[in-house]
């Protein structure tokens, strides 16, 4: 966590999400721990900001909501935007599938694991596909773990 950081742990977005904590970032943008101030519910916030010349949660959230419902796919639960910064909300994840693997016994997953795991990983692009989008940045870093046997694909461009 830096001050160059568009959020701090304790900031509130739009008096409902708390910031926990910084989970991630990069030139796409930053992704937050946050809290749900209604529901008490865990929430990944992931913002851009909105002096960044390359606007792309627009986008996120336009095939975010397109497949909601669809198995392996997070939950998107709002997004919004002020001076500062845009932001989507969704369901917060476990730990992504490189770090799952780093874990593992000689940092590797058994071979039905692996079987398992693309499996899921085939069947979340398959939802993708079926909305009319293309994911393009697949990787173990944007494939999220949720409970033990089932992958999720996070939109993270």
């Amino acid at each position: 966590m830096t001050s160059e950081d568009l959020l701090q742990p304790g900031h509130v977005v739009k008096e409902r999400w708390k910031v926990v904590r910084k989970i991630g970032g990069g030139g796409f943008g930053e992704i937050y721990e946050g809290q749900d101030l209604i529901t008490r519910e865990q929430v990944a916030l992931k913002v851009e900001s909105a002096r960044q010349p390359k606007q792309v949660l627009k986008m996120e959230v336009a095939v975010l909501k397109k497949l909601q419902g669809k198995e392996h796919v997070c939950r998107f639960i709002g997004c919004g935007r002020n001076d500062r910064f845009n932001y989507v909300v969704m369901q917060l994840q476990g730990k992504n599938l490189a770090e799952l693997r780093r874990a593992q016994p000689r940092g590797a997953f058994s071979l039905s694991t692996t079987l398992r795991l693309g499996l899921q990983i085939l069947k979340a692009i398959e939802s993708i596909h079926s909305v009319g989008f293309l994911h393009r940045d697949i990787k173990p870093v944007s494939t999220l773990n949720f409970l033990i046997y089932s992958c999720k694909i996070v939109y993270y461009s």
